[in-house]
């Protein structure tokens, strides 16, 4: 008998945690989610929420108090800072609008310091977000950090040593956190290319290997058939 029931706890124990994990991971992606989305939205929002503050209390309108007036005044100003982005793309769009943005571009970029942090963000936004000109090229596994040791790494481009022998820049991200990581530089033929694509990749290194696909298929190394960059 109290066998009998030392095994119904048992079972019971892992009913319980079988059903804990199970809305563990449906509920963690909702979480995380939800605190993004807060997050993009103060941020974006909130942006504008001093200056939507200044002109009511120009017209004589009493500030908020509550936390439903705060929501209302940042979702005003997420609205007007996306009418504010559409109508600055049109006005960059058109002649005199060219030509005020190269002015104060070419103001930036010949200020010391200031130079070199709007040239290098700017380069890297443009590479992120523009098409046809992928961050990621390529999801390849190089020998890291020693050999025999394989890691995921992201071809980012190409650069050349003593203007002679080809190398490719790779980026290898660390895990969970992918937005750090290291850059190598490592010739062509050191590297193999992999049948992942880039938001498999990422979804293996986010999960710490947990989402790692069955099988990662390599290509062979075929001489005069490599892409370039």
């Amino acid at each position: 008998m109290e066998e009998k029931k030392t095994g119904m706890f048992t079972q019971f124990k892992k009913d319980v945690r079988k059903r804990m994990l199970t809305g563990l991971l449906l509920i963690l992606p909702v979480y995380v989610t939800f605190f993004v989305v807060k997050f993009l939205f103060s941020f974006v929002g909130g942006t504008l929420a001093p200056v939507i503050k200044k002109v009511l209390q120009f017209y004589g309108v009493v500030l908020p108090k509550t936390t439903v007036d705060e929501f209302i005044i940042t979702f005003i100003g997420l609205i007007l800072t996306f009418v504010a982005l559409y109508f600055i793309g049109i006005f960059a769009a058109n002649f005199l609008g060219k030509a005020i943005i190269n002015y104060f571009e070419n103001l930036l970029t010949k200020t010391p310091v200031i130079r070199n942090i709007y040239s290098s963000v700017k380069q890297i936004i443009h590479a992120v977000t523009l098409p046809g000109k992928q961050a990621f090229k390529r999801v390849v596994l190089v020998d890291f950090p020693k050999t025999g040791t394989k890691s995921i790494g992201f071809v980012t481009g190409s650069t050349q040593h003593n203007n002679e022998k080809k190398l490719l820049t790779i980026f290898i991200p660390t895990t969970p956190n992918p937005t750090t990581g290291f850059l190598i530089f490592t010739p062509e033929e050191d590297v193999i290319d992999s049948n992942l694509t880039v938001e498999e990749a990422f979804k293996t290194l986010f999960s710490g290997g947990v989402l790692t696909p069955k099988d990662i298929i390599t290509a062979a190394k075929v001489s005069g058939n490599r892409t370039s960059y």
